[in-house]
């Protein structure tokens, strides 16, 4: 039985937890640096077994357990990491301390 990448890297984040929750929310970013904090803040929030952010779309995949978190609160959690969401926006004391590569408000 063959699987290809995208499900050797998802299965075992989703095995064993049949009502985790999929969302997508859109993140603001640039580059790689911006990639690892969304998907750090994200990840650090208790519930949250996976996430992924894509950088082109400017998308966040995640799967979450809706017994213990919110999209809501993960958008918040991303926010105060410095980067703006649909729904909240990072202070700008937080944003002005990313590395220049990282930003991307004009």
């Amino acid at each position: 039985m063959e699987m290809d990448a995208q499900h050797n890297e998802t299965d075992h984040m989703t095995s064993g937890q049949a009502h985790e929750k999929h969302a997508m929310l859109n993140v603001k970013g640039s580059c790689e640096m911006c990639k690892d904090r969304i998907e750090k803040a994200a990840k650090e929030v208790e519930g949250v077994s996976f996430a992924s952010w894509e950088t082109e779309k400017q998308v966040l995949h995640l799967n979450y357990d809706p017994d213990k978190t919110s999209v809501d609160d993960i958008a918040k959690a991303v926010a105060k990491a410095g980067h703006d969401t649909d729904k909240y926006k990072a202070d700008q004391a937080t944003y002005d301390a990313l590395p220049a590569c990282c930003k991307y408000r004009n």
